[in-house]
């Protein structure tokens, strides 16, 4: 009897020594040098990859159009738009991949003042949080109208 528990417990101790010293997969656990950041695969918080992402929804009215850049008037807006709405203005950049509706337009020279138009745009959400305020890049515009 004695002689079961004693080679159980080895067993046991067996089994947890060599999953206490079992290497991680390759990529995976702490980095292997004190020159490897702990950070390696992970995306950035800011710049073109970041991670995580915000969708910033924009109402108000549109000021002008220069060129790709549309000056907006903001009145309303979404929990990332606040500091849009309590600054009163946006600019709002428009690319080739912007998708412009309404009354008839298809892109950004379509538009004329004083429209209404919602705006939405992709934000990295630490750079709303942290600093300025970036300048947007529109992925979707919904213009209207004013109303008289």
């Amino acid at each position: 009897m004695k002689l079961r528990v004693l080679l159980v417990c080895l067993v046991a101790l067996g089994l947890s020594a060599s999953v206490a010293i079992a290497a991680p997969p390759p990529g995976k656990g702490k980095p292997a040098s004190p020159g490897n950041s702990a950070t390696a695969g992970k995306p950035l918080p800011t710049g073109p990859t970041c991670k995580p992402k915000v969708t910033v929804v924009l109402k108000g009215t549109l000021t002008s159009v220069v060129g790709n850049t549309l000056n907006v008037t903001v009145t309303h807006g979404n929990r990332w738009a606040r500091a849009y709405v309590t600054a009163g203005t946006a600019t709002v950049n428009v690319t080739d991949d912007t998708k412009v509706r309404g009354h008839g337009a298809q892109d950004a020279d379509d538009l004329t003042a004083p429209s209404r138009v919602l705006v939405q745009a992709r934000v990295c959400k630490a750079e709303l949080l942290d600093g300025p305020l970036p300048v947007l890049t529109a992925v979707r515009v919904v213009a209207h109208p004013a109303t008289a």
